[in-house]
């Protein structure tokens, strides 16, 4: 079985796409235009999509866009996935040294994701990945929230260009409606960028300082946030300590953007 990991070519849209919806369904509405949107109109520098290959066969993917965690060069890992008939540690092991390889030759200082709690715990016992937070939902969110998280430490910090390519517009704030599988309507704070608060932000879903936490919690779901430190000096800084972070769920590509206007 002779494996290859290569970066992807655009003639390999369509293969990755037929991996992510092996299952028969697509739950993540995956096409070749949002592969083409997440690994080649990116605005803040240039993302890699890597491929495991057997054969010439795609069967595995892990892809990474560039980010800045204050003035940090940095990845975000995303879309990471091996098919079901090669599931096991010998792809994405594969699949996860290359990850390394490029980081560093990319100057990145660290790699962070937004993985499920299954794959973040593959991570941290076999990666070396750690996992400094986890992201509780709160509702509500006050002038203390958005105050205390400008002055952490680490934090996503984006361009504008990043703003209006992920929600379609630069605003102080993106409020999206979200449909669970009951139906039920769920308003999210993804992103706060700055401006009035109103009181119509008590009913919002959102990540907050208040709802971070070291560990995981047992009454309560929690999105681990992992992290893989390449610059040790970072671990002096206190990176791994979950009171320096500043997280919002816009910063997952997890959450899609649906503002009220387009889900009516």
């Amino acid at each position: 079985m002779e494996i290859s990991i290569r970066e992807a070519l655009d003639s390999d849209i369509e293969g990755i796409v037929e991996l992510f919806c092996e299952s028969g369904g697509n739950p993540y509405n995956w096409n070749r235009e949002k592969w083409t949107h997440n690994y080649r109109d990116y605005p803040d520098g240039t993302p890699i999509s890597l491929v495991a290959t057997i054969n010439g066969q795609i069967v595995g993917h892990y892809g990474m866009q560039p980010i800045k965690i204050g003035q940090i060069p940095a990845m975000l890992g995303l879309h990471a996935y091996v098919a079901s008939s090669q599931r096991g540690l010998t792809i994405i092991s594969a699949l996860m040294k290359e990850v390394d390889r490029v980081c560093g030759l990319r100057g990145a200082q660290l790699i962070c994701g937004f993985a499920n709690p299954k794959f973040s715990l593959i991570k941290s016992t076999i990666f070396k990945w750690k996992t400094p937070c986890w992201l509780g939902f709160q509702t509500g969110f006050s002038e203390e929230d958005a105050e205390i998280m400008k002055f952490r430490k680490f934090y996503f910090n984006y361009s504008d260009d990043w703003l209006v390519w992920r929600f379609g517009s630069k605003k102080d704030k993106y409020v999206s409606i979200y449909f669970d599988s009951q139906k039920n309507k769920h308003i999210q704070l993804l992103k706060f960028c700055g401006g009035n608060l109103r009181s119509e932000n008590q009913n919002l879903e959102v990540w907050s300082t208040r709802s971070m936490y070291s560990t995981n919690q047992p009454d309560r779901f929690c999105q681990p946030f992992s992290i893989k430190v390449f610059e040790p000096e970072l671990l002096n800084e206190g990176i791994l300590n979950c009171e320096n972070w500043s997280i919002d769920m816009g910063d997952s590509d997890t959450f899609q953007y649906t503002s009220e206007e387009s889900s009516k």
